[in-house]
């Protein structure tokens, strides 16, 4: 990859931050979103902010809880914490990206529960599910006319297949039909799911990608190059095309070749 790659010209909002080990990696990005809600918290009454599961964020997650843990109660209470995605599993599963939360981030950080706002995967219907989100979503960020509220930041990852959130290869922008939030049928051995959509994604205040771990090297790399049409590659473009910034927080052996 080279500077001239698709999501770096001239005044790209895209940027990559790279630690050198998976220790400064899970340090430094924690540090990273505690920086930026802490930023926020000192211009604005309230911080919002969306989690991602899967197994990457779990370190990270922890550096959180420690330094969270000595806030103040009342700094805590400004913070919203919403969800990216989630499957539809009980909050107890193993595979319930709230219970990956509960057990590294919020009970550990001592965040109170009032602030969290969780995806009922337990509900029997994703897409009932999705509308309930959607509506939360507006009622506490605000309309979604005429364009998305904006969750100030997004924690994403990136699986190996392109996808991020809950957004597989196949899809795009144009199956969002204005939704906020939607329901992800289940498809072979992948559990039914719920989503924030591309439209969504795309008008948060930044997405921090987290990358961790030498297999993500060349998919990052493709990535960037803006050849294809990977799910995590039309966030990026819609994003970027508003000027809205992404950033990658990725350990050393995730770094692109210069």
């Amino acid at each position: 990859m080279t500077a001239s790659s698709a999501f770096f010209q001239e005044g790209s909002p895209v940027k990559i931050r790279v630690f050198p080990s998976p220790e400064d990696w899970s340090k430094g990005a924690a540090g990273e979103i505690l920086r930026r809600l802490d930023t926020r918290l000192s211009a604005h009454k309230n911080v919002s902010i969306a989690l991602s599961g899967g197994s990457t964020p779990s370190p990270v997650f922890r550096e959180m809880a420690r330094e969270l843990s000595r806030w103040p109660d009342g700094k805590k209470q400004k913070i919203h914490w919403f969800f990216v995605d989630e499957r539809c599993v009980n909050p107890e599963d193993l595979q319930s990206n709230y219970r990956l939360a509960q057990e590294t981030l919020f009970s550990p950080g001592k965040i109170p529960a009032g602030t969290v706002f969780r995806m009922k995967g337990e509900n029997p219907s994703g897409e009932e599910e999705a509308l309930r989100y959607e509506r939360l979503i507006t009622d506490i960020l605000g309309p979604a006319i005429p364009h998305p509220p904006a969750i100030d930041l997004l924690l994403m990852g990136i699986g190996p297949d392109g996808h991020t959130a809950s957004l597989f290869p196949g899809t795009s922008p144009e199956d969002d039909h204005h939704r906020l939030v939607v329901g992800v049928p289940q498809t072979g051995e992948r559990v039914a799911r719920i989503t924030l959509t591309y439209r969504m994604l795309a008008w948060g205040g930044e997405r921090l990608f987290l990358l961790a771990g030498a297999d993500k090297k060349k998919l990052l790399e493709k990535i960037l190059s803006g050849e294809g049409d990977l799910p995590s590659q039309w966030v990026l473009r819609e994003a970027t095309t508003l000027g809205h910034p992404s950033t990658f927080l990725v350990d050393g052996s995730v770094a692109p070749t210069a």
